[in-house]
């Protein structure tokens, strides 16, 4: 059963180097294709039974569970820049969208006009 640990915790690790390596080369569409293989991977490591380990499987879940803090650290940064990235190609799409004009309203030459009309509204003091 430990062994199936191990195997777990190796297998969880190799899908996010995966993942890391799309991320890595900005491939978002391939980060997002190995979503459901880490989640598989997640739940199978939820799943597991925490068994005790023999004195010869120690040092190999050691080397498994340091290798996926290694990954999951990277993976961290690495999905805050692929979101960097992916808020800043946005920006520059909607900045170079067109404007419409602002038709039949009138302003002083370089003065901003607002794109939103003011709301309309009144009170009444009848009690």
């Amino acid at each position: 059963m430990s062994t199936s640990l191990i195997e777990t915790v190796s297998g969880l690790a190799d899908t996010l180097a995966r993942e890391n390596a799309a991320l890595e080369a900005l491939d978002l569409s391939g980060a997002v294709a190995v979503l459901p293989e880490k989640r598989r991977a997640l739940a199978l490591l939820t799943e597991a039974d925490a068994v005790s380990l023999t004195a010869e499987q120690r040092p190999a879940m050691e080397v498994a569970l340091r290798r996926l803090r290694e990954l999951a650290s990277e993976n961290r940064l690495l999905l805050q820049r692929a979101l960097t990235v992916q808020s800043r190609v946005i920006e520059i799409v909607a900045g170079a969208l067109p404007r419409p004009a602002p038709g039949g309203r009138y302003a002083a030459p370089g003065v901003r006009v607002p794109a939103v009309r003011a709301m309309a509204w009144s009170m009444s003091t009848r009690v």
